[in-house]
């Protein structure tokens, strides 16, 4: 193979290759900077809509460093996100998806860790020792900030609403949009956030002012923004020159219009130049006043937009198509504009900007005697499907006539979807039946009379182009039962005129029905959803509809899928005899229905269904620790779990009873015998028998029953040794017992007296460990008068004086 080959080949497998590595990064979908998200809350997508997570969904960066929310990986649950966001906890905290800078009051930057939980501290958000402070500014990206402070929020020098701590999305159109407390307002104009008299946040023009200190917040990090980091004089000299080209071509129509009139200025004479002189006199007072008007305009206006309008732009245009058909009958007025002051459509067909439009405006005034009304727009804030406008007139001279028509244009279909018309005295306008997400532009038609022969005519002004806002729902779980769920439900954005809105409740199957929503859903306040009659251990997903007076029907973005809990049910119950002899009832019981008051347990003897006692040794949920009170030394016993509960709803008792299916061996390994002791006679020493006398007698104690018998000759179960025993005999009782090597418990001896159901008293203790064997054997001697005085046992604790075992004497 020649050189020149293995070179082409090599050349032509690079790019092969390169095509590889993209397909194989994208199929294996390689993630970086994994996270778990560690709570509920919001956060907003690549398209700048409301996006819900859940603790435990997986935030990552993509090998293309799209930033992804995961659900999980079975299925494609990923959204794509804004590359550096903020993620909203819903315990008040906050996570930002790339290492950002965070700017202080001084104008000191630090950074901010990416992917890591900003937790509230008061006003401030702290990670380890990552702070932002108060009235601190995070610059998420080019023309994206959090302000961490509550401010008041101006448009074109007009109060509009209380903020906290918003994001603020500046687009170069001039559009801020405002994230707070998870909703959204969009807003096109100058826009100012006043949090004290001495420090405010100039958003449009990204300036913060603290006192005397102004920040120029485009500059940390750069800015692709190039309206923003023009110099102030090379502004100054663009106005300049586009103020001096004007005055060239006004100067230029106004020689030729001279020349077109020089006859009749001549025949006219001393008339015209008194009428002239007059004029400048006027003009000159008036030149002032607009002046006036046009700097205040200009501040309130706020328009800082840059889109071109279209070839439509009608400012200045008589309603007479430049003065064929006008209201006065002359079909060549309007012809010469300038000869009375009035713009021609030649002049304003080339302004193509807002700004340059009002600034045409006032020069034209500058030389007429009475004023065209100058209309100026203060702000436009797009809803969901409507939008606000804020506009006034500069008219000094009263010319304004009859009313304002404002229309909304659908930019796609250039259609009209709404016309307003308004006073002269009104400031504000409402256009509504727009659609979500949709493009518009506002049209404002007025009229005006001169007192000159071309009688009225009509300006058409057409505003910045909009977007309206989008909408999304945002579903929040309260509380779930087997067959109930309560949904708290809200809306990111307002929505006006709505005809009702409802709840899309749809089962896992398919099957689906709606639920009537009040006013506080669409009012922007939320509303908590109560759905009842569903069934247990279903999943079920939930959409807002919301059904429009125009007739349209807006469907918004469901939730994920929420399961009922199971109705109420017992998964596991089982008893048995643990190696320190209690009997332990382990039980797993939920409901979603009831709430459990008190779990015990009923015992019963296999053979003969007689019920046995028993003491709690400690309980907890779940778990039932019990020693039985039982003489026998072994014993199969069956148990049963009770279970008092009240219902979360109608909050009525009721009881549940789960038999436990097994038998239960119990055995105590353990006995308790009480003897004779051995060589006992009635030689037995006199000064023996006296002191075991006295011995007796003070055990016996006030719970010996008057009147009761001291021997029980007749007994069938009277051993004859007993009956043959002397008086002053005396008795060995002795405990042994069965258990590991080198433990150590403390024996309580106990009794109560015959027949009787006394408590049981402690007259007796001992601690005593294990042999070599693990055997335990103890003997206490006790006369014969309390032998048959009292029925004795002994209680076994272990090392720490927890109760194990009861032995009774056989």
């Amino acid at each position: 193979m020649k050189p020149t080959w293995k070179i082409g080949i090599i050349v032509a497998a690079v790019p092969l290759i390169i095509i590889a590595v993209i397909l194989w990064g994208s199929y294996k979908e390689a993630r970086f900077d994994l996270v778990s998200l560690p709570d509920n809350g919001v956060v907003l997508n690549n398209e700048q809509e409301t996006l819900q997570f859940q603790k435990g969904n997986t935030l990552y960066r993509s090998w293309n460093s799209d930033q992804l929310i995961a659900k999980n990986d079975k299925e494609d649950t990923r959204n794509q996100i804004m590359k550096s966001a903020i993620l909203y906890l819903d315990k008040e905290a906050l996570m930002f998806t790339e290492n950002v800078p965070v700017i202080d009051t001084n104008g000191v930057s630090s950074k901010l860790k990416g992917n890591k939980v900003y937790e509230s501290k008061g006003s401030t958000y702290q990670y380890n020792k990552s702070e932002i402070n108060e009235k601190s500014v995070v610059k998420l990206a080019n023309r994206q900030y959090f302000l961490n402070a509550d401010a008041t929020l101006y448009l074109g020098g007009e109060k509009i609403k209380e903020v906290s701590k918003p994001l603020l999305l500046i687009d170069k159109t001039g559009s801020v949009t405002i994230y707070e407390n998870k909703k959204k307002s969009r807003y096109l104009g100058h826009m100012t956030l006043k949090i004290n008299d001495d420090t405010v946040l100039d958003a449009s023009s990204e300036i913060y002012t603290i006192g005397d200190r102004k920040i120029d917040l485009a500059s940390f990090g750069g800015t692709d923004n190039e309206k923003l980091v023009v110099k102030e004089d090379e502004q100054k000299d663009k106005k300049e020159a586009e103020k001096k080209k004007e005055e060239e071509k006004q100067k230029e129509l106004a020689e030729k219009e001279a020349e077109k009139n020089n006859e009749t200025k001549e025949a006219n004479g001393s008339n015209e130049s008194n009428d002239a002189n007059d004029n400048k006199v006027a003009s000159k007072d008036n030149e002032s006043e607009n002046d006036s008007n046009k700097t205040s305009g200009e501040k309130s206006s706020g328009l800082n937009a840059t889109k071109k309008y279209g070839d439509d732009l009608n400012v200045g245009k008589g309603s007479t198509e430049a003065g064929t058909n006008n209201t006065s009958g002359n079909k060549n007025s309007g012809s010469k504009g300038n000869t009375n002051g009035t713009a021609t459509q030649e002049d304003l067909d080339k302004i193509d900007d807002y700004e340059a439009v009002l600034r045409k405006l006032d020069e034209l005034n500058e030389k007429l005697e009475r004023n065209i009304p100058v209309l100026r727009i203060g702000y436009i804030s797009p809803n969901v499907t409507s939008t606000k406008v804020s506009y006034s007139y500069a008219d000094p001279n009263n010319t304004l006539i009859g009313v304002t028509k404002i229309s909304a244009v659908d930019e796609k279909t250039g259609k009209t979807v709404n016309t307003q018309y308004v006073s002269a005295v009104d400031t504000e306008a409402l256009l509504t039946d727009l659609s979500p997400n949709g493009k518009y532009h506002l049209e404002f038609t007025y009229q005006y009379d001169l007192g000159t022969d071309k009688g009225i005519q009509e300006v058409k002004i057409q505003s910045d182009s909009f977007t309206t806002q989008s909408v999304s729902a945002i579903y929040q779980m309260q509380s779930v039962t087997s067959t109930t769920m309560k949904l708290n439900v809200a809306l990111d954005a307002q929505i006006d005129n709505v005809k009702r809105a409802r709840v899309k409740v749809t089962k896992a199957n398919g099957d689906s029905f709606y639920m009537n929503a009040s006013a506080n859903l669409i009012n922007g306040n939320g509303e908590l959803i109560n759905v009842t009659g569903l069934d247990p251990s279903t999943a079920y997903h939930f959409q807002i509809v919301i059904d429009m007076k125009n007739g349209e029907t807006i469907e918004l973005n469901s939730s994920e899928n929420y399961y009922t809990m199971q109705a109420t049910v017992l998964k596991s119950l089982k008893a048995s005899q643990s190696a320190d002899k209690v009997l332990q009832v382990q039980y797993d019981w939920s409901s979603a229905d009831y709430t459990l008051n008190q779990a015990t347990i009923e015992l019963k003897d296999e053979n003969d269904q007689t019920k046995v006692d028993y003491q709690v040794v400690n309980q907890e949920k779940g778990n039932i620790r019990l020693v039985p009170v039982t003489k026998d030394e072994s014993l199969n016993m069956e148990a049963k779990l009770v279970l008092e509960t009240t219902n979360n709803e109608t909050k009525e008792s009721k009881t549940f009873e789960y038999p436990v299916k097994q038998d239960i061996q119990y055995n105590k390994n353990a006995t308790l015998t009480i003897n004779l002791t051995p060589f006992q006679t009635e030689e037995n020493n006199t000064k023996q028998a006296e002191e075991s006398s006295t011995k007796q007698a003070e055990e016996v104690d006030s719970n010996t029953v008057a009147g009761q018998e001291t021997k029980n000759t007749n007994s069938i179960t009277t051993k004859v040794e007993d009956v043959l025993a002397p008086q002053n005999a005396t008795y060995d009782m002795t405990f042994s017992m069965q258990r590991k090597t080198g433990e150590t418990y403390q024996l309580a001896f106990e009794r109560r007296a015959v027949g009787t159901e006394d408590n049981w008293s402690t007259w007796t203790t001992q601690k005593i460990a294990t042999d070599e064997n693990g055997q335990i054997k103890h003997t206490e001697t006790i006369s014969k008068l309390a032998k048959e005085s009292f029925d004795y046992r002994i209680a076994v604790y272990d090392a720490n004086g927890i109760l194990q075992l009861y032995v009774y004497q056989e």
